[in-house]
């Protein structure tokens, strides 16, 4: 039986009416009432739910008394309102680990937590709980003496913390409830975590969450040896795999902010602990808890190893990255009637005459990489995207290697392509160019795009890697202008051949006139400095006519070709791989391109 001490009547009402009907008996009380004490200690009370504060008792009086309490039947305290920091909470505030804490506001935590108290957590537990319960030692210790042992699996999110500080506590919380909510979808998933296993949260402010495994079917107790290991492998490579759909889900779908490009590791561990009667049986399962939490932290490890490893994979591999290429037009003699053409055709055939050139974006070989059946990173190939593809690099210290074999791939792949090549590449690697372009010997045309969302930390080497390129007739465009660490000024000072607006800046631009004021300050800017404006991303016609009335040289986007493999481009232009390449000619400072 639950006794409820609690002060908010409704809340008390409705917590007995919906305990009732999940079939868990209760009892409501008052904390003042003189009896409290002794129905607390009532053989059938398997848990107690009472206010933090009672009239007449000191708050202290509260604490031992609720403290000492959870160490022999639950004890859920609730609290009028949550304290956001830590600073908030007094020293005389402290309940220990033995007491789940939750406030008034969270009605939904504190039934699915009183379900769990209800002396047999492990029938129909999910089916009685609206959301993950929160942890109270009582359930694992009555699991751990009924079975004999009990197997405990913790699931660290603690690289969720980042988000935090790289986003805001709203981004912060919004992943966390994603998370909870794959959490709760997965339980009774067969697989993942068995419906009679315990499943909860460690805290309402922690990313840990804890499951607590119900007797193996074959031991009675424990798993077998290594089972636990399997189970925790196969949970890890199904939340990351769940997590990772939520961030490409359709966008009318996706819960995940845009601003979020990848999901953060997670690790479960794993511990199984043994019932020993001479051993205080909070200690045994503390210790456990310890153990397993070491575990999640080691497999976290080994989980970055793996993208490690598996980044290393592609980079050195020949066929795992590919490349597919963007065409960029010189739009001021492109019209609507050409554009619908190629659409209905689909082909750039008749935009051929207006090709500047390609872009090469670089993709994974998701075929190949599947039929590797020795991949175990954690990810499933199929979200792979290049910007994921560079998250890992960076998060594994490969993003310059990664960075040159997409220039490597980009140049093997773009033979006999009209016009300018070109290919993305990070400040660090265009340092050290002189070294780089022998990847291009076979590339008539080079331009190399500067993304402007990494820093360029060394303005003296980016100046020498510019004077550099143009001896050898090797162009440079700063790229993603508009977003990260653009400014006008290092425009001035580095003084490209190309600008590429980012799509930010084009989206809708037909639609803003603060976008088409901004951006015609820009043109004009870049007329004095002799530089050609590139607006890439353009989806719509309207947004081309805008841009071509600014003065715009030139455009790339969806609404006139999406990326494609260089052989399908190459079928659709004519072009046979034993022709030789007419040569296009290299945009450079002070050419009219209009």
């Amino acid at each position: 039986m639950i006794l409820i001490a609690t002060k908010h009547t409704d809340l008390a009402k409705k917590l007995n009416a919906d305990l009732a009907q999940r079939g868990v008996k209760a009892k409501s009380i008052q904390l003042s009432d003189p009896n409290f004490l002794r129905e607390c200690y009532h053989p059938e009370v398997t848990a107690v739910i009472a206010d933090d504060e009672a009239p007449g008792i000191p708050r202290e009086a509260n604490l031992d008394i609720f403290n000492a309490l959870g160490r022999r039947v639950s004890v859920l305290v609730i609290r009028d309102k949550r304290f956001e920091e830590e600073s908030q909470v007094r020293e005389t505030d402290n309940f220990t680990d033995h007491v789940t804490i939750l406030t008034k506001d969270q009605y939904d935590e504190i039934l699915s937590t009183a379900s769990f108290f209800s002396g047999s957590p492990t029938e129909g537990l999910k089916a009685r709980s609206p959301v993950i319960p929160f942890y109270n030692p009582q359930i694992p210790i009555t699991m751990l003496k009924n079975f004999g042992g009990l197997g405990i699996l913790t699931l660290d999110a603690s690289g969720f913390n980042k988000i935090s500080v790289d986003y805001g506590i709203d981004v912060y919380n919004k992943m966390k409830r994603v998370l909870h909510d794959v959490l709760f979808n997965l339980w009774g998933v067969q697989g993942c975590i068995r419906e009679s296993d315990v499943l909860c949260r460690r805290s309402a402010t922690s990313n840990s969450y804890l499951i607590f495994m119900n007797r193996s079917r074959e031991t009675g107790g424990l798993p077998y040896p290594g089972a636990l290991e399997k189970v925790a492998d196969r949970l890890t490579n199904a939340i990351n795999n769940a997590m990772w759909q939520e961030l490409f889900a359709p966008r009318s779908q996706r819960r995940i902010p845009d601003c979020v490009q990848s999901i953060p590791l997670l690790g479960v561990g794993f511990f199984g602990v043994l019932n020993n009667p001479c051993i205080d049986v909070h200690e045994i399962l503390d210790n456990g808890l310890e153990a397993s939490k070491q575990m999640a932290q080691a497999q976290l490890k080994r989980g970055r190893e793996r993208q490690r490893e598996l980044m290393q994979t592609l980079i050195q591999s020949d066929d795992l990255l590919t490349a597919h290429y963007q065409a960029v037009f010189y739009l001021q003699n492109i019209d609507q009637e050409t554009v619908k053409k190629a659409a209905e055709q689909k082909s750039i055939a008749p935009l051929k005459q207006h090709i500047f050139g390609f872009e090469s974006l670089i993709r994974v070989n998701q075929d190949a990489v599947a039929s590797h059946n020795s991949f175990d990173s954690g990810i499933d190939s199929k979200y792979l995207r290049p910007d994921v593809l560079f998250s890992l690099a960076k998060y594994t210290n490969v993003a310059l290697e990664l960075d040159q074999a997409c220039m490597k791939q980009a140049a093997k792949q773009a033979t006999l392509l009209p016009g300018t090549l070109m290919v993305n590449i990070l400040p660090r690697n265009l340092y050290y160019i002189d070294r780089l372009k022998l990847h291009f010997d076979g590339v008539p045309h080079c331009m190399f795009e500067v993304s402007e969302s990494e820093a360029i930390n060394n303005l003296d080497l980016m100046l020498k890697s510019r004077d550099h390129l143009e001896r050898h007739n090797m162009g440079i465009a700063a790229d993603d202008f508009g977003k990260g660490y653009s400014s006008l000024e290092r425009i001035i000072k580095i003084r490209p051949d190309v600008i590429k607006f980012d799509r930010g800046m084009i989206q809708e631009i037909d639609k803003d006139p603060v976008k088409q004021a901004y951006v015609r300050g820009l043109v004009t800017a870049a007329k004095i400095l002799n530089t050609t404006i590139l607006a890439e991303g353009v989806e719509t016609w309207e947004e081309a006519a805008v841009l071509k009335e600014m003065g715009i040289e030139l455009i790339q986007g969806f609404l006139l070709h999406r990326p494609m493999a260089a052989k399908i481009i190459k079928d659709q232009l004519g072009i046979k791989e034993t022709e030789k390449a007419e040569d296009a000619k290299v945009v450079r400072r002070g050419d009219n391109v209009a």
